[in-house]
């Protein structure tokens, strides 16, 4: 399959062999799967609160969404282009035949086709690991939590993208936006939440499980929530091909 990509998709495929097996692809499964270790420790008492609202309050809503989850796509989305201006391959990658918008979507494409997979299969078995045999009674909430998930990835990997073309030390002031914004700030501050990524990520996913009780006051309609990080995403990567355009690589 990777040969079948090579040619209409050469960056792309290039991105996703420089991932596989690096040390960048071991950390963000390393953390995908931390939410599976509190799901282990719920096991031994699991008495002690009901399984939906552990999974929701606790591993969604208190570690996934706010943390982890821009946490792993940055890691993975800053080294796309960023470890290309790091070891200063990124004049040669500029040398072929293809324009500066095609090679950041490639670049974006790569990112996510390694991001989305195993950051829901950590997801995925934190979520049975939790619900053990009632994974009937929670379709929507599995369903929700994957589907708003990969479209964080998505808009997160865009912006990342941008960040690691325009801030020399791009990874670590993205994780103090992550902490300040996506964690704190986002979750507290109504008039700053409409600018977190969060924000409309825990809105899907919430739409998605249908349910009047557990939707928010707040939460963001499902299509408002789509088209709001769609449109992040398109204008992250055009102006990711903008700053490319004009970046001196010599």
């Amino acid at each position: 399959m990777m040969a079948l990509l090579w040619r209409p998709l050469p960056v792309m495929t290039l991105t996703i062999r420089q991932f596989i097996g690096g040390r960048a692809v071991r950390v963000v499964a390393a953390l995908s799967f931390l939410p599976a270790v509190f799901a282990l420790v719920y096991l031994l008492n699991p008495d002690a609160e009901d399984a939906g609202r552990f999974l929701r309050d606790a591993i969604l809503d208190g570690l996934f969404f706010p943390t982890l989850l821009p946490i792993t796509v940055l890691i993975l989305a800053t080294g796309a282009l960023g470890n290309e201006i790091e070891d200063r391959t990124l004049p040669y990658l500029t040398l072929k035949p293809l324009s500066r918008l095609r090679i950041v979507l490639e670049k974006w494409l790569g990112a996510i086709t390694v991001a989305i997979p195993i950051i829901c299969l950590g997801l995925l078995v934190t979520c049975l690991l939790v619900l053990r045999g009632e994974t009937s009674d929670y379709t929507r909430t599995i369903a929700g939590a994957l589907a708003a998930t990969a479209i964080g990835i998505c808009a997160y990997t865009g912006i990342f993208i941008l960040m690691s073309l325009v801030i020399q030390r791009a990874l670590l002031f993205g994780i103090i936006y992550t902490f300040i914004l996506e964690s704190i700030l986002g979750r507290y501050l109504s008039g700053v939440r409409v600018l977190s990524v969060r924000y409309y990520v825990v809105s899907i996913f919430e739409r998605i499980q249908n349910d009047p009780a557990l939707i928010s006051k707040n939460a963001a309609q499902m299509t408002s929530a789509i088209i709001v990080l769609a449109v992040a995403t398109v204008v992250s990567l055009l102006l990711a091909t903008r700053r490319l355009r004009r970046m001196s690589l010599d």
